[in-house]
């Protein structure tokens, strides 16, 4: 079979940090090593763990391996989080926003509906703007990531 042995070698470094147990701070830590032997043993010859062949069930890591994997495991099996823009509000809208109490404003945006979904939804705002005396936001499903918006009309006195 043809693999690429270093992509198989960086998995299985960052798979190493997810057994790992004694860490010592500058020295490394100790990890598991139930991986396959070739690839063990490409890393050790990396320098980034030692000599995995013996009896015992792990091997140690070195600083630097320990360091990499940690940066692997991270840049592989870590979920990304979306970062959520600042809803962008007209000066109007956002007058009227702010005069909502804040407590009043969460319930808004936790019921939503989405005709995606066909139920209430969070709503991830985006955008506010008037229309009329109406106050329009314009947002993001957080269950099924359509388009979604929700109408607060004045209230009358």
């Amino acid at each position: 079979m043809n693999y690429d042995e270093d992509k198989i070698d960086e998995y299985t470094l960052a798979l190493l940090y997810l057994v790992t147990h004694d860490r010592q701070e500058g020295f490394g830590a100790r990890a598991w090593k139930g991986f396959d032997w070739d690839t063990m043993n490409r890393l050790y010859e990396k320098g980034y763990i030692s000599n995995p062949i013996g009896k015992a069930k792990s091997i140690a890591m070195t600083e630097e391996g320990f360091l990499k994997s940690e940066e692997l495991f991270e840049r592989h099996f870590l979920k990304k989080i979306q970062p959520i823009p600042f809803p962008k509000m007209t000066p109007p809208a956002k007058k009227r926003w702010d005069e909502i109490p804040e407590q009043m404003r969460k319930k808004i945006l936790e019921n939503v509906w989405c005709s995606k979904c066909l139920t209430m939804v969070k709503l991830q705002l985006r955008e506010g703007r008037m229309s009329g005396r109406s106050l329009v936001l314009k947002g993001v499903c957080n269950t099924c990531g359509g388009e979604a918006a929700r109408v607060i009309e004045p209230v009358e006195e």
